[in-house]
């Protein structure tokens, strides 16, 4: 038989290969589908080429027992994993074209993936075939009426291979990804080409057991496993992790078969040499090739992590670059999750920050497609990140740089917050100076009128108390008096918003101020047939400040809830307390079934002199923003509250104990 000795070192090379790919690729998690079947196709090609390896060793034995268990276990595990290697190519780059290919070419459905099998149907009537007609003088390529067919359909699921590879090498960017795909383009052309000479071309004596022919088309699955061992092994393909040691045990198998080979065939060859000096030979040739073999594996694994190191080091760098190209804290988490998500080659990434934005970590973690990843510093958990892969599970090396760069999301996010609450501080001490300086100017205007109104007031009482004036000019001097009275109310306004808030370290019950003010314009509310309703959610509700500064602020917001209000509308007043046990704070509702308050004027409606009533001042919504605020609270506007309209103002307060 020719080529025995090649026959039995590429069978065993191959083995040996897959064996420590099996056994070596390091995962510590749950495999995601591509990587189920890339390790099936692995495990297959090693069954082969391990029960060629036993065929082809044990050809010569005479042993009854030896004889039985080739005929009917390790020949039929060769011939039947042959059936598995089409389905599990085509299923493989199905898989695969849908991390490369921005558009997958075939999409991929639960129905299209079992379909790939529905040939093993046959498997047991063409193993049950296969056994009556085994000899080891026959190679298993041709023993079966099968082995046409099975032609057929590996070179079909060849040729779709080598179609996806090459839709995957004009897509992919990497260059070494390109070089995989190029190889394996050409490997699968190739290796078709000869199944189709070999089967339909060329005669049947071409697939006797040591043919060229037969000898190659056995021992092909060598080149692609070696060429995927050492794509995972430099490039950290499919970024699968292995062990440093990986390469130290194919090394030592691959001299050992070499030495095994070496002293059982080169003695044929040289007749007159004892086997001893064969041996001795062997060994002085191969020793001096382990100490260059193990630096070049070093070499080879610490160029693969210094290029990992630099691929996360260049991650980092740009996530730092845009956290100082933005401060608004979503665009900066919109931008990261873009960067991420082209970088890692991630189906979709999720950034969500405690406290600013709609999602929380519990809401991330109830999404059962996507893994979770805190956004931690120390103990303290500023939010999470949901993952997607694109085969739902994320790979564990694209995990380990999601953790890897999470300090800088995290600093990236402390120092937005610190930008974000400067500017706020800034914006809030610049809007206080304004109105600081609008109040004085409103004091002086307000103190410099109220006196002249004051002179004429008396002067047109004195007038009223003329009866012939009173006659004559009554009408005229009640209209005087009535516009007077106005603009002294609208002065009072003035000086009032221009009064600072004197805040007081007393505690006063919120609860009692508000059913004070119930009890005050309640029966304008009935008068007015409107419903007034006061609703708290328990007693008493301290705060800090005054009664007096409390009424201004909740009797501003009655009397405008009550103005908008028709006969049979309700304004409700509601009062509850939200928070934790350290930072409670009670929340105050005063809501109206009113035409409501436009989107367009709803940022302007707390600015001073803004208003839209005919005779009013524009400072009413702007004092209780400003008495709110000097009381460490804030008010808001939200409108409409329903598809009718209606407005609600919430002022939520600091509680305090005592």
């Amino acid at each position: 038989m020719e080529f025995t000795a090649l026959r039995l070192f590429g069978f065993a090379i191959s083995a040996a290969l897959q064996f420590f790919l099996l056994t070596f690729i390091r995962r510590n998690r749950k495999l995601e589908k591509l990587e189920i079947l890339f390790l099936s196709l692995i495990a297959c090609l090693f069954c082969w080429n391990f029960a060629n390896f036993l065929l082809e060793l044990f050809e010569r034995t005479a042993s009854p027992l030896s004889n039985v268990l080739l005929s009917f276990v390790v020949a039929p595990a060769a011939f039947g994993v042959l059936a598995f290697l089409p389905p599990l190519l085509l299923h493989i780059h199905l898989v695969f074209q849908l991390r490369v290919l921005p558009k997958p070419v075939i999409p991929v459905s639960r129905a299209l993936e079992w379909a790939l099998y529905l040939p093993l149907i046959v498997l047991p009537v063409a193993i049950a075939d296969f056994l009556p007609n085994y000899q080891p003088s026959k190679s298993i390529l041709a023993i079966s009426k099968f082995s046409g067919p099975y032609a057929v359909w590996f070179s079909f699921a060849l040729l779709v291979s080598a179609f996806f590879e090459w839709r995957m090498l004009r897509q992919s960017q990497k260059r070494e990804d390109r070089a995989l795909f190029g190889i394996l383009l050409t490997l699968f052309l190739i290796v078709m080409s000869l199944v189709v000479y070999t089967y339909f071309i060329q005669d049947q004596d071409a697939l006797e057991p040591g043919r060229p022919l037969e000898t190659v088309l056995m021992l092909w699955s060598v080149v692609p496993s070696a060429l995927l061992g050492y794509f995972i092994f430099r490039h950290n393909f499919l970024e699968i992790a292995i062990q440093r040691s990986f390469g130290y045990p194919i090394a030592i198998v691959i001299l050992l078969l070499a030495y095994l080979v070496s002293v059982r065939y080169l003695p044929d060859y040289l007749n007159e040499t004892p086997n001893e000096v064969v041996q001795a030979g062997m060994i002085l040739v191969l020793l001096p090739l382990l100490p260059p073999l193990r630096r070049w594996i070093d070499h080879s694994i610490d160029n693969l992590f210094s290029r990992e190191i630099d691929r996360f080091e260049k991650l980092a760098s740009g996530l730092d670059e845009i956290s100082r190209s933005t401060v608004d804290l979503n665009q900066l988490l919109r931008l990261t999750e873009e960067k991420l998500r082209k970088e890692l080659n991630i189906k979709s990434i999720r950034l969500t920050v405690n406290g600013e934005t709609g999602e929380t970590a519990g809401t991330l973690a109830r999404n059962q497609n996507s893994e979770r990843i805190l956004l931690q510093k120390g103990d303290l958990s500023l939010g999470a990140m949901l993952v997607e892969g694109h085969n739902a599970t994320v790979p564990s090396e694209q995990q380990a740089a999601l953790r890897y760069v999470i300090p800088h999301i995290v600093a990236a996010i402390e120092t937005c917050r610190l930008v974000e609450g400067k500017i706020q501080l800034e914006r809030e001490l610049a809007e206080r100076t304004r109105l600081a300086s609008l109040g004085q100017m409103a004091a002086t205007v307000a103190h410099n009128i109220k006196n002249p109104l004051s002179s004429i007031k008396t002067i047109i009482q004195l007038m009223q108390e003329d009866g012939d004036l009173t006659i004559k000019y009554g009408q005229d001097l009640s209209l005087i008096t009535g516009e007077i009275d106005r603009l002294t109310e609208s002065v009072t306004q003035l000086l009032r918003f221009s009064k600072p808030t004197v805040t007081s370290s007393a505690a006063i019950d919120l609860a009692v101020v508000l059913e004070k003010i119930h009890h005050i314009f309640g029966p304008d509310a009935e008068r007015r047939n409107i419903r007034l309703d006061l609703q708290l959610s328990e007693k008493p509700l301290k705060v800090r400040g005054s009664e007096e500064i409390l009424l201004e602020v909740f009797q501003n917001l009655f009397v405008n809830a009550l103005e908008v209000s028709k006969q049979n509308n309700a304004v409700m007043v509601r009062a509850s307390t939200t928070g934790s046990i350290k930072q409670r704070r009670v929340v105050v509702q005063v809501e109206d079934e009113g035409p409501g308050v436009p989107e367009k004027i709803q940022p302007k409606v707390f600015m001073p002199f803004f208003t839209t009533k005919q005779k009013g001042t524009g400072l009413g919504l702007a004092v209780v923003q400003r008495r709110v605020m000097d009381l460490g609270g804030e008010v808001t506007c939200v409108s409409p509250i329903s598809a009718k309209g209606g407005t609600r103002f919430e002022v939520t307060l600091p509680l305090v104990e005592g």
